[in-house]
């Protein structure tokens, strides 16, 4: 974009250049060419227009406000003003009539014309470029449409005198001249920026657009009469000549009517510098809202920009912190002030006395917002007759959230009637935004206590998966690997392996009713009872009885847990099985499938003889190949509907996979229930444990 910028403007200089070349040529030989001024007309106009293009890629960098746009080309009018009068003084020999042509005196003559011709082409394509900018606001199309009328008959009326001579004249030069002219007026009635302007602004523009009228008009008719200015430019360039006209033309216009309107918009800027107040304070307070989660910072900017904004003497903001039971017959409830501007406690105390049903007993019943127009006169303020210059007149506007009534805020002025129709609406909306407030700092309290307490589950849960064993027993003889996944962050199943000793191994899965942290507590406690009992019971129902034992003085009555204990004999492939209401254990062997179903009642649901008789043992002599799968109810009870995964699937899935290692038959049943339950979240906590035997076989 540089580099396109330095070749036009490049260019344009070399243009300007060979133009200024002939010029010089001429006035030493008199060229007798056909169509040497059309030459350095077609010369001018390629200068032009890359300057044009430079100016505008400028111009679209550099955004700036109609107000900076004015300052802008007043600034540029003062000097080209000043270069006017340069002119003027210069005193140069100027140039000499003949044959409706113009022929330089001297060479300063041709230099300065030249340099005038360009500075006042340069000057043009500025303001124009501006006028633009500035008619285009909104850029409706209508606007848009007139905009492009006038360029076109702009550069029409120049192009139409591109074959007349200097001091001549043409029909059609006469009617596009007058056409731009009509245009032009119609363009300087878009003024659409104007509205938008503070009173500041609106001040300042009027000022500019008054000395740009009057520069504008001056050049103007500089150009257009006998003056040395009007013969420079006539004799550099006759179209460049008319271009120049018809844009003073223009700006003198587009100047007068933003004057006229500007003038006519000044006795509105007040009321709009206030609404766009508002508005701004609004925006402000959204974004503190949702940015700000200090609440005490939050109320602060609440009553700051409601006394900003109505032009309050004082402000507060009130906190309902124990909510009415019965607003209608004025039940007693709890308030805080929150914040407070201009104002001591002690006053507020005595505009809205607790001891007396009052203007907040008002509010809150009929929670609408109140305006008290003569405070002195109120019948509800009588107790402040010896205390006069609170307050001569009260808004009062609740804070109505979808809770119920969250807080008031109120609004004081020292004189009577102080507040207006639009005052009210403004604290309403700052109510509105209050309520919004004191809702979010609300919800973010919940939320960090939920994020403190989620934080609390993962450290539960980890702690959790710590509790499992971490480490998966191998051997030869057999092939081993587990699973489990709670349900929430943690849950109640439980496995474990233990060394036993002389070659034994003691495998256990457990299933606590319910799910959650409850469960969680006595899956730990689980463990521990594993820990410590495990090495010391031969078999498998003598840890199942003492297990109960342990486990029944501490369970609640309305749980239990649900065991399966196996004890594996790594010399002989002898498996020992009890089962304390657990899901029964499933055995492949070979092409036979079945489920190892011995009794059991599940602990802590009894203690003593009735549990130890209703537990029984049962073994299995495993050989080469065979599978036993130990599980949760979290396998049989995955749901896609109605529908349970159940036992007959688990059945054919493991028998599926049964020649795989225990960690692929695992994984495939792992990944039948996924897509049985269309990999919707476990409902319960889910355990796995895949038992294949290795060792010798023993059959026959």
């Amino acid at each position: 974009m540089r580099l396109r910028r330095v070749v036009l403007l490049g260019g344009a200089f070399v243009l300007v250049i060979l133009k200024f070349t002939l010029d010089v040529v001429e006035k030493n030989v008199e060229l007798d060419l056909t169509g040497l001024g059309l030459i350095r007309e077609l010369l001018l106009i390629g200068a032009m227009g890359g300057l044009y293009l430079v100016i505008d890629a400028l111009a679209s960098r550099r955004e700036s406000t109609p107000v900076r746009k004015l300052a802008f080309a007043l600034v540029a009018l003062g000097a080209m003003i000043l270069g006017s009068i340069g002119l003027s003084v210069s005193g140069v020999a100027g140039f000499d009539a003949k044959n409706l042509t113009l022929v330089p005196l001297d060479y300063p003559s041709i230099f300065l014309a030249s340099l005038v011709g360009l500075a006042f082409g340069v000057f043009s394509l500025v303001v124009i470029r501006l006028l633009r900018d500035l008619i285009l606001v909104n850029r409706k199309p209508a606007a848009r449409r007139n905009w492009l009328i006038f360029a076109v008959l702009l550069l029409g009326s120049s192009a139409s005198c591109l074959t007349t001579r200097p001091l001549d004249g043409s029909f059609l030069t006469g009617v596009l001249f007058a056409l731009a002219i009509a245009v032009a007026v119609m363009n300087s009635f878009r003024l659409p920026w104007i509205v938008y302007l503070t009173k500041r602004e609106k001040l300042f523009s009027l000022a500019c657009a008054f000395f740009l009228f009057l520069g504008f008009t001056a050049l103007a008719v500089q150009v257009g009469s006998g003056s040395l200015l009007r013969r420079s430019l006539l004799y550099y360039s006759h179209p460049l000549h008319t271009f120049v006209q018809l844009v003073l033309i223009f700006g003198a216009m587009y100047a007068g009517m933003a004057f006229v309107s500007t003038l006519f918009h000044l006795p509105t800027a007040e009321a709009f510098d206030r609404k766009r107040s508002e508005v701004s304070s609004l925006h402000t307070l959204s974004k503190l809202v949702t940015q700000v989660f200090d609440f005490n910072e939050l109320v602060d900017n609440v009553t700051s920009l409601t006394l900003q904004v109505v032009g309050a003497s004082s402000c507060w903001l009130e906190i309902i912190t124990v909510p009415p039971a019965a607003e209608a017959d004025g039940a007693s409830y709890g308030v805080q002030v929150a914040a407070r501007k201009n104002i001591t406690q002690e006053e507020i105390d005595l505009l809205v006395s607790p001891e007396r049903r009052g203007i907040r007993d008002t509010v809150v019943g009929e929670r609408k917002p109140i305006v008290v127009d003569d405070v002195e006169r109120d019948a509800r303020f009588v107790h402040l007759k010896k205390r006069k210059g609170i307050a001569g007149s009260l808004v009062v506007v609740p804070l109505v959230a979808h809770t119920g009534l969250a807080g008031i805020l109120y609004a004081a002025k020292k004189e009577s009637y102080g507040f207006v129709r639009d005052d009210v609406d403004a604290i309403a909306a700052f109510a509105d935004q209050a309520t919004v407030a004191i809702e979010n700092a609300r919800l973010i309290r919940e939320s960090l206590d939920k994020e403190r307490l989620y934080r609390e589950m993962l450290v539960a849960q980890e702690m959790q998966k710590r509790l499992l064993p971490q480490h998966v027993p191998s051997a030869p003889a057999f092939d081993l690997d587990a699973v489990s996944t709670p349900a929430f962050e943690v849950g109640g199943d439980y496995y474990d392996f233990m060394d036993l000793g002389g070659g034994r191994i003691g495998i256990v899965v457990g299933d606590v009713s319910g799910k959650g942290v409850s469960a969680a507590f006595y899956m730990s406690e689980m463990k521990g009872i594993f820990q410590a009992l495990g090495r010391l019971c031969a078999s498998p129902k003598e840890f199942m009885v003492k297990a109960n034992e342990a486990l029944a003085d501490s369970i609640d009555k309305r749980s239990f847990v649900s065991l399966i204990y196996a004890i594996l004999d790594t010399a002989s492939g002898r498996l020992t099985v009890a089962r304390a209401g657990h899901c029964p254990l499933l055995h492949i062997s070979g092409e036979r499938v079945v489920y190892v179903r011995p009794t059991g009642l599940g602990m802590g649901l009894r203690r003593g003889a009735t549990f130890a008789d209703a537990i029984a043992e049962e073994e299995i002599r495993l050989e080469r190949g065979d599978v036993c799968v130990l599980y949760t109810d979290g396998i049989t009870e995955a749901r896609d509907g109605d529908d349970e995964f159940g036992y007959e699937r688990l059945m054919a899935v493991a028998r599926g996979a049964r020649a795989g290692s225990a960690s692929g038959i695992k994984d495939e049943i792992l990944q039948s229930v996924s897509a049985f339950t269309r990999q919707r979240p476990n409902d319960d906590d889910l355990t796995l444990v895949v038992l294949k035997w290795n060792g010798p076989d023993r059959r026959g």
